[in-house]
């Protein structure tokens, strides 16, 4: 019963993990899931709340004290909650925009929550009590009709103010998607004007003109740079534009690039690597047959071949043609959808939960915790179909050895295809597959089937296999620590998709449990402790002890990087080993300047190109670069002679913006991102690297990097090198 319950919980596991068309997310070129709809409350807030926003007096004349107010009616037994900052320690909040807009109306003093209604209970998980109301509450505005305000009908709104409401799940409705109100501004100067408020609201007209001319947003840490109203290069963080705002500015700067010389255009480097990414496919099958659930399948699948085929080679040849074919079908066909899609897949924090968790399921399996196997009625009629014999039975022979070998090679193509995703970038659900796609699907699957037809054909060279045994006991287990580390890896991915700053499984969590595990495995290899399917064996082979070697050197060479040097910094160990793990545990790093439209005004006045990095917070060729190339000393002074952005295409960072404002519109801002690149490169893969050169006429010149991981530095010294021969002297 027991394993029947696991067989299906593994089986819905697998399912959802599965490269279907997810129900979680719009694909990456559909509809846009971060550009929130205006006047529209998100689906299903309306079930718990209505949200109104008035304005009292209805119709006031210039320098007049008016109040806004919103309001939200619960129903439903829906729950709200008080504006409160990060720092309240409480997640469930209302968050109010930071500064207000200013417009029409100008906002002065604070904003108090109601103590009306206010109610509290314990916090979930840790010590502290939550704020929260159960009933109708309605917060109240100061605000002071601008000087500025021509006589007319006027929309008042409350900026990126975000209201949320919670029942079983919790529904956040942010700026645009909030209602609005109006107000009626009469002509001439009102005879009931508050002196305090009038000053008040004179003081922040006059913060407003001096920090931030173009935003319309008091309040900024640092003042802009005056061409572009953002944020000088001493503070690189921005404020977040409107979705629709942002996108139109980059179709604007997308209208005015051009190539600037042969062959710099959209279709430079798409295959590049294409040869390395077969043999690499071709590899990681070769690889999974050497696993539990396939070595042993070999020779018994080919004893079966050769007492079918009674001796004739035409019939040996016929059954192993059909057996291998079946099985680069079916496994071809995961492959290629794997490569298809992963991309895609793996940025998003469902996905990774729910690989981290298969991946924990077939570890325990593997450490012999459970068993996993098939339900006996399907496997029941699996086998009576390869009773039969003949080119049927051999087809449903081969189905049934690929669905049971799934758990030892799932690791490896799911391994292999998140990796592949990690180098690429983002997928598209809608674009044609592309040969690197196919071809890597087919080298796969090939290679996996390859010894099956060879040694149905050539059976003298059975003898040559090393004969199944306790060591394929201790394979088992050192996937399964493999599938532990890879576990921890997916829910990291899956957090910084989640939180605008891990707290869970930071880099140096998953880096500690790496440490732990490759000591963990190596003390296996040793003996020292044995699992519950073991053997008991007091002596070790060679090979054992260097491989038990090879973990706990591993281990050691890991440690340091745990530690923080007399700089504050961790230490990081030198060698392209580290340089790998780092990267593909996505270290958290400060962001570059991410406001092109801002880098292209600093380059018309500095004379200086910009360099454009399109990377991504889980991309691992983009953390490869930025790590362990763009940090040497001769590239960093290069970087001096350039105006530096980056365009996040998955989901820009928190720390990009002087207040994070949620994760929708880093979604969305992002996607306008992704959008452009396609746009100008015709390409979504990930890292992309261009340089802008802006010309008298308008125009924007660009020069692109045609490699995605940084192979060859001395290549990317001279494209730096020929970009800058591209800028005219200032005169």
């Amino acid at each position: 019963m027991f394993r029947s319950t696991l067989s299906a919980a593994l089986f819905v596991l697998c399912v959802l993990a599965a490269p279907a068309r997810a129900q979680f997310d719009d694909p990456p070129f559909g509809k846009d899931p971060g550009f929130p709809v205006a006047n529209k409350l998100p689906k299903g807030f309306d079930q718990l709340a209505n949200v109104e926003l008035a304005v009292t007096p209805a119709k006031a004349k210039w320098g007049e004290t008016v109040t806004v107010k919103l309001t939200v009616k619960l129903k439903n037994g829906g729950t709200t909650y008080p504006f409160l900052g990060e720092k309240s320690g409480q997640d469930s909040r209302n968050t109010l925009a930071d500064p207000l807009p200013v417009g029409d109306l100008v906002f002065i003093g604070t904003v108090a929550n109601p103590t009306a209604g206010l109610k509290r209970k314990p916090r979930e998980g840790s010590i502290g009590e939550d704020d929260y109301y159960d009933e109708a509450v309605t917060w109240e505005f100061k605000a002071v009709v601008s000087p500025r305000a021509k006589p007319g009908q006027k929309t008042v709104d409350l900026g990126d103010t975000s209201v949320q409401v919670c029942k079983a799940t919790c529904i956040t409705a942010r700026g645009k998607e909030l209602p609005t109100a109006t107000l009626e501004v009469l002509e001439g100067a009102s005879t009931n004007v508050k002196l305090e408020d009038l000053a008040a609201a004179l003081e922040v007209l006059k913060v407003e003109k001096a920090v931030i001319p173009d935003r319309g947003k008091p309040g900024l840490s640092t003042p802009p740079s005056p061409s572009t109203g953002t944020a000088s290069k001493t503070d690189m963080r921005k404020d977040a534009k409107p979705a629709d705002a942002y996108a139109e500015e980059l179709k604007t700067i997308a209208a005015a690039i051009v190539p600037a010389e042969e062959g710099t255009g959209a279709s430079g480097g798409k295959q590049t690597g294409l040869w390395a990414f077969i043999a690499t496919a071709a590899m990681w099958g070769l690889i999974s047959l050497v696993t539990p659930c396939v070595f042993p399948m070999i020779p018994i699948t080919v004893s079966i071949f050769l007492k079918q085929a009674h001796g004739s080679f035409r019939e040996r040849l016929k059954l192993a043609g059909v057996y291998s074919l079946t099985i680069i079908s079916v496994l071809g066909v995961s492959a290629f959808a794997l490569l298809k899609f992963m991309a895609w897949l793996s940025a998003h924090p469902v996905t990774n939960v729910l690989l981290a968790l298969l991946f924990l399921v077939l570890a325990l399996s593997l450490f012999g915790m459970y068993e996993i196997s098939l339900p006996n009625s399907l496997q029941k009629r699996l086998q009576s179909k390869q009773s039969k014999g003949g080119v049927v039975g051999t087809i449903f022979g081969a189905l049934a050895f690929t669905v049971i070998s799934f758990t030892c090679v799932a690791p490896f193509l799911g391994g292999f295809a998140g990796i592949s995703a990690g180098n690429d970038g983002n997928g598209s659900l809608i674009s044609l597959p592309t040969a690197k796609e196919i071809a890597g699907g087919l080298a796969f699957a090939t290679a996996f089937a390859a010894p099956f037809f060879i040694l149905a054909l050539v059976p003298g060279l059975m003898k040559a296999l090393p004969k199944s045994g306790g060591w394929l006991d201790s394979v088992k287990v050192v996937m399964g620590f493999l599938e532990l580390a890879a576990a921890m890896k997916f829910l990291r991915t899956a957090e910084l998709r989640v939180f605008p700053t891990p707290l869970y499984f930071t880099y140096d969590v998953v880096l500690g449990g790496w440490v732990a595990i490759s000591v963990a495995c190596g003390l296996y290899l040793l003996n020292v402790f044995r699992l519950p399917h073991d053997e008991e064996k007091p002596n070790i082979s060679v090979p054992r002890l260097f491989f038990a070697l090879l973990f706990l050197g591993f281990a050691l060479y890991l440690t340091p990087a745990l530690f923080k040097g007399h700089d504050g910094k961790p230490q990081r160990p030198a060698g392209v080993v580290y340089a790998w793990v780092e990267s593909f545990l996505l270290p958290e790093s400060e962001p570059w300047p991410t406001d092109l439209k801002g880098a292209i005004e600093l380059s018309k006045t500095s004379g200086k190109p910009v360099f454009v990095d399109f990377t991504g917070m889980t991309c691992t060729n983009c953390k490869y670069n930025e790590e362990n190339v763009f940090s040497r000393p001769e590239f960093r002074s290069q970087f001096e002679q350039f105006e530096k952005v980056q365009l996040y295409t998955d989901e820009v960072p928190a720390a990009a913006y002087l207040s994070d404002p949620g994760s929708r519109p880093r979604k969305a801002e992002a996607y306008a991102n992704r959008e452009f690149q396609v746009t100008v490169f015709g390409d979504s893969a990930l890292p992309l690297y261009a340089v802008l050169l802006p010309q008298p006429d308008g125009k924007l010149k660009m020069v692109k990097y045609d490699e995605g991981k940084i192979n060859d530095p001395a290549k990317f010294d001279q494209f730096l090198k020929r970009a800058m021969a591209h800028v005219k002297p200032k005169k």
